[in-house]
């Protein structure tokens, strides 16, 4: 199935979500463009009670909010695909800090059993955050050892480290080469994919998006 929008300028976009022309087509067609990039990047990373259909009509509503600041600098398809990429992210962001604060290693055993591989073939190009996140999440995933999964995730999300070794079976000093040695494949896998020094150090500092 194909997840292009159909082909309109930009003007003729802008026009349509502001009531003139032919505004119901333009939403509809809107609408389905984004529950199919939604459903892609979302894909197995729904929790329950996180409906993409609400997903989508948040997305509507913050894409005719920010009409004003659309510049037209890229293609209204890129520009839409990323403010719904963003409602969605944060949507699973906030859903983790409400499952941390009730069992934060738990919340973190569910986020692991359930990572996807990620999709291959996006809609569009969006924040070079994003695609950091992405690319983080793939290497978390293919390059680490299960052990290396949940300890390094579990450190993201702010887990203590008594906690985390605890669960492990292991003792703080082994944790520390457990995550280190994590920490230099990770390095590499984002070197690998292209990203330089200071894109790493950022997300060094960073989670990824939740899965």
């Amino acid at each position: 199935m194909s997840i292009r929008l159909a082909e309109r300028s930009n003007d003729a976009w802008i026009a349509a979500l502001r009531g003139r022309g032919d505004a119901d087509d333009a939403v509809g067609e809107l609408s389905a463009y984004l529950h199919r990039v939604l459903g892609r990047a979302l894909a197995g990373r729904l929790p329950a009670g996180l409906d993409l259909p609400e997903l989508v009509q948040e997305s509507l509503a913050r894409i005719v909010a920010s009409l004003p600041s659309f510049r037209g600098d890229s293609a209204f398809s890129t520009w839409a695909a990323g403010v719904a990429l963003r409602v969605g992210f944060t949507a699973l962001r906030r859903r983790s800090v409400r499952d941390r604060a009730t069992d934060p290693f738990g919340a973190v055993e569910r986020e692991l059993s359930d990572l996807p591989a990620p999709a291959s073939d996006r809609p569009d190009a969006v924040a070079a955050r994003n695609d950091l996140h992405a690319a983080l999440s793939r290497a978390i995933a293919t390059r680490l050892t299960e052990r290396q999964r949940l300890a390094v995730v579990a450190e993201l999300r702010g887990v203590p480290t008594v906690e985390i070794a605890d669960r492990l079976g292991t003792n703080p000093n082994a944790l520390y080469k457990l995550t280190h040695d994590a920490r230099v494949r990770l390095r590499r896998a984002l070197l690998d994919a292209g990203f330089g020094a200071d894109a790493i150090r950022a997300a060094a500092k960073e989670s990824p998006p939740c899965r």
